[in-house]
């Protein structure tokens, strides 16, 4: 299966299935999108409205989840939102060269998530969280939100980190770089199917390591292919959080090679992912023989699909050409 690119993207088999199917309410839940960004403070003039329905979060969260209750879909699509403003707020603002705003920012998410007063002065990514997590957490258990807040955790860490190379000049290893995007890819994303679903991992059978793998390999992949579309991008911005530059700066070599290596990790990668989805359902049987077993089957489908709905959103949202800065 061959990709096209929009003009001025790499073009490259990524050799993984691309989902043909939507929600069927997608439009409405693009409304409702732009209702609550508005509603949240996300969106605050007509720059902002025409940027957000170019880059088409909705979309994304309805081609992720076609089947699931609507409902469930808007809730997923405004976390997509909310992660894209907070990555925008510590890319293009002052948070992304200060980690001590970072720190801040985590901590007041944490204060949410753990149930306690927002700041006054929060951010706009802060108080809208404030809105979005009671409705999210509503009757999920403990384990579950030790589990996404830890996640999320993470995810500072990753943007921590980044700042720290911004500031020497350096670069992450090739050794280093899958799990530094892993996790400034957001894995609590993969949390939220189980709010979607209605349906827990239980934490035995979400401590194994084929659970871990699964969320894992579909988020490399996911990762990696962005990497490849966003490249033109973020060289042009001067980003170096991009597998294709990471390899480039280890080895020396030219770009050409540096994506054919790119493309070889998404092919194992793809590979795992098969791999580990077998494992899941076989603990599965056996840890968690109570569990509605056509619900998980649905979350691990999901899980195994996201990096295909993910590249077809990336080939038409506006969000990978927008902010390309001109030649």
């Amino acid at each position: 299966m061959t990709q096209v690119f929009p003009t001025g993207m790499p073009r490259t088999d990524f050799g993984i299935r691309v989902p043909e199917r939507i929600h069927p309410a997608a439009e409405q839940i693009g409304d409702q999108l732009m209702a609550w960004a508005s509603r949240v403070g996300l969106v605050t003039d007509a720059r902002e409205r025409a940027r957000l329905d170019a880059a088409g979060f909705h979309l994304l969260a309805a081609r992720i989840l076609p089947d699931a209750p609507r409902g469930g879909v808007e809730v997923f699509a405004q976390w997509v939102l909310w992660l894209f403003h907070l990555d925008d707020e510590q890319d293009e603002g002052p948070m992304g060269l200060r980690a001590e705003l970072v720190h801040t920012t985590y901590a007041a998410i944490t204060s949410i998530i753990e149930g306690r007063p927002v700041p006054a002065t929060a951010p706009a990514s802060v108080t809208a969280l404030a809105d979005l997590w009671p409705r999210t957490a509503r009757g999920m258990p403990a384990p579950w939100r030790r589990r996404i807040l830890e996640h999320i955790h993470h995810h500072r860490d990753a943007f921590l980190t980044q700042i720290t190379h911004r500031h020497n000049g350096t670069l992450a290893t090739p050794a280093e770089y899958p799990s530094l995007r892993r996790d400034d890819n957001a894995m609590f994303m993969f949390d939220l199917l189980e709010v979607v679903h209605q349906t827990e991992i239980p934490p035995g059978l979400a401590a194994t390591s084929s659970w871990t793998e699964l969320c894992a390999a579909s988020s490399d992949i996911a990762a990696w292919c962005n990497d490849v579309v966003s490249l033109p991008r973020e060289s042009a911005r001067g980003e170096t959080t991009n597998y294709v530059l990471v390899l480039r700066h280890a080895t020396g070599c030219d770009e050409r090679t540096a994506l054919e290596q790119v493309h070889a990790h998404i092919t194992g990668r793809s590979h795992d992912l098969g791999e580990a989805e077998r494992a899941f359902l076989t603990d599965a049987r056996r840890l968690a023989p109570t569990t509605d077993p056509d619900r998980l089957r649905l979350i691990v489908r999901t899980i195994r699909d996201m990096p295909g709905a993910h590249l077809a959103w990336m080939l038409t949202s506006g969000r990978h050409q927008e902010r390309t800065p001109a030649p």
